[in-house]
């Protein structure tokens, strides 16, 4: 059972951070309020054939017609199961489904409320398998959100569990709430890297004995950029109290000069794509839409046939969110790179380790975080920038939006590497330093640095690194360097 709270769905309120919540295994709870109203706007939809088989017919011609009105859904979900590669992680899963049933609840896709009691019992496991590949993000996430319909119906095999009407077979599959999930977990956890990312840079600038004027508010004030005066002042927070870093030093390298500048844009852009995520999870991502008429009676409304399927919003947050991360990695690299060089931060020991000869210490950290680099700078292509027609070119303009997704989840995680390998560099230059001159670290410097120490201890002599390794990163993922109570990632 999991202990984080429920988080509670009902079209409007649900945040990059409650779907990251679900994704790690908090309950999905439906507002009966929203559920009853679902039931009542059916009331609006207009007489005649179902938006099923309307659909159907334009896409596959009229043969379609002869399909019994009965099997049209199962036929029509199982049809869409044609996802491949590697399964989407579970978490995804959890909070793709969570994704789509908020957007039921925003009450004009024209489903009962049982629809998304049935989608959110999925949660209750097994979870089905979901191929990650085989959505463009157009007429929604189609593949991957197929395999999960067929799971909540009771198609895939296993015991029947729901009847969904041909409108409701539609609407769980049609809109791009696999990328709309991918992206609430990214920004989640790049929020996260990037609080390690200033942590981890302050622990340098401590370690090198850093000039402090490159934090002055009154500088960065001049500059006017909001990412940038945060950026400062956070990492100013955590060098109160420091012995070590002191105005007046000749000015650094521009990994670390300009490191505030660099790590304030990144959250500028953070803080627009979490706001772009936020809209489209508390919007309706679905085509067509049952629109009421004012003062008409039951069977009065109109099915509006809009473009609310198209991934554009989430394909573009997602790349742009790609491009933000490169530069925070890249400066990080450099600044492991110079921790690293004896040259470059003098009174340190090259590689961090005492001795000469077999020690190559620390060099083949600064070898896999320059790989990590290099790695988000070719993940940082856009997606959004392609897009091949589908479906006899009816969708003949798709947005690419879960690969894009996808691709950022990646970068995340390649950054939270780099971020824990200038970590794990720093903490133990600070060892080295306070064994020289025998100085206390600020206060929460030390704190951090006392919780790192719990996992990793210093390292004296050559040894294999990747323990170390795979520690500074799960204590980068874990938040607990920087967040008191993380959700888990």
């Amino acid at each position: 059972m999991s202990t984080l709270a429920p988080v509670r769905l009902d079209g409007q309120g649900l945040t990059p951070a409650g779907l990251a919540a679900i994704a790690a295994g908090a309950p999905a709870v439906a507002c009966p309020v929203a559920l009853a109203a679902l039931d009542a706007g059916l009331a609006a939809a207009p007489p005649g054939p179902s938006v099923l088989e309307a659909k159907r017919r334009l896409l596959v011609g009229p043969h379609a017609d002869g399909l019994p009105a009965d099997d049209l859904p199962r036929a029509f979900l199982l049809g869409h199961c044609a996802g491949v590669g590697e399964p989407l992680p579970a978490g995804v899963v959890r909070a793709a489904v969570a994704a789509r049933a908020n957007v039921l609840l925003g009450g004009v896709s024209g489903v009962r409320g049982v629809a998304v009691q049935a989608l959110l019992a999925v949660l209750d496991g097994p979870l089905p398998v979901v191929p990650s590949q085989g959505s463009v993000g157009a007429a929604g996430d189609l593949a991957p959100m197929a395999h999960i319909a067929v799971a909540a119906c009771g198609f895939d095999g296993g015991p029947r569990r729901f009847a969904p009407t041909p409108k409701e077979a539609l609407a769980f599959i049609n809109g791009v709430s696999v990328s709309a999930a991918l992206a609430a977990v990214a920004v989640t956890r790049a929020r996260r890297v990037l609080d390690a990312a200033a942590l981890a840079f302050a622990c340098t600038m401590e370690a090198t004995g850093a000039d402090l004027g490159l934090l002055d508010p009154r500088a960065h004030a001049a500059r006017g950029h909001t990412g940038g005066q945060a950026a400062a002042a956070a990492v100013r927070a955590l060098l109160t109290g420091s012995q070590r870093v002191t105005p007046g030093r000749a000015p650094d390298a521009f990994s670390i000069r300009c490191a505030p500048a660099v790590l304030g844009a990144a959250t500028s852009a953070l803080a627009q794509v979490e706001a772009t995520v936020t809209a489209e999870i508390r919007g309706v991502s679905d085509n067509p839409l049952l629109f009421a008429a004012d003062g008409a009676g039951p069977g009065a409304g109109e099915w509006v046939e809009a473009g609310n399927v198209h991934g554009a919003e989430v394909a573009l947050a997602m790349d742009v969110l790609r491009v933000a991360l490169v530069p925070v990695g890249s400066a990080a690299e450099r600044r492991a790179f110079r921790l690293t060089s004896g040259d470059l931060t003098p009174g340190l020991p090259t590689m961090l380790v005492p001795g000469t000869g077999l020690n190559s210490g620390f060099m083949l950290a600064q070898y896999t975080a320059a790989s990590l680099t290099s790695e988000m700078k070719g993940l940082a292509h856009p997606a959004s920038v392609d897009s091949i027609p589908t479906v006899q070119h009816h969708e003949d303009h798709n947005s690419m939006a879960p690969i894009a997704a996808r691709l950022a989840l990646r970068s995340v995680d390649c950054l939270a590497d780099v971020v824990a390998i200038e970590l794990l560099l720093a903490a133990q230059a600070l060892d080295l330093r306070a064994r020289q001159d025998g100085l206390p670290l600020p206060p929460a410097l030390a704190a951090a640095h006392a919780r790192l120490r719990t996992e990793i201890p210093f390292w004296a002599d050559d040894g294999v690194l990747h323990p170390l390794l795979v520690a500074a990163g799960a204590f980068v993922r874990s938040g607990v360097l920087t967040d008191p109570a993380p959700i888990p990632w």
